[in-house]
């Protein structure tokens, strides 16, 4: 999950690669989720002057470039290249940024609905066997593999 960090903290540099060093403020560093939500929340944020370490951004994988490729067809986007586990990262990120509009839910599940009957149609069709859609299966996230 990409992060701003919003104040300078000393000994995080290693989150950037620069071990020994601290993190400065500004910088913006891609952290797993749980760590990035830990620094930009309460847990930490109260220690000191009640703001948090980082804020956090929006993942690219759910950038509007993304969101406008899945409005287009989306069939052709590869899930899986932009997050193994696409629709929990988008289901979370609604949650973190609740300023979001309506726009990314009905994307994402249009997106989820478009590419379930593909799913479908692949496993029932046999043309699955003659090797055609496997670049498509190869795109699908956690989600759409189980």
């Amino acid at each position: 999950m990409p992060c701003t960090f919003e104040q300078s903290v000393p000994g995080l540099g290693y989150l950037d690669g620069n071990s020994g060093t601290d993190m400065k403020k500004g910088t913006r560093v891609d952290l797993p989720l749980w760590l990035g939500e830990r620094l930009a929340g309460a847990f930490f944020g109260s220690q000191l002057s009640g703001s948090s370490f980082a804020t956090l951004d929006m993942p690219n994988a759910l950038s509007q470039r993304v969101l406008n490729a899945l409005k287009a067809d989306p069939k052709t986007v590869d899930l899986r290249s932009l997050a193994t586990h696409f629709y929990s990262l988008g289901s979370r990120s609604l949650e973190l940024f609740e300023d979001e509009d309506e726009e990314m839910v009905g994307v994402l599940s249009e997106t989820f609905k478009k590419r379930a009957a593909e799913i479908a149609d692949q496993a029932h069709n046999p043309r699955g066997a003659l090797g055609e859609g496997q670049e498509f299966m190869r795109g699908l996230d956690e989600t759409e593999r189980q």
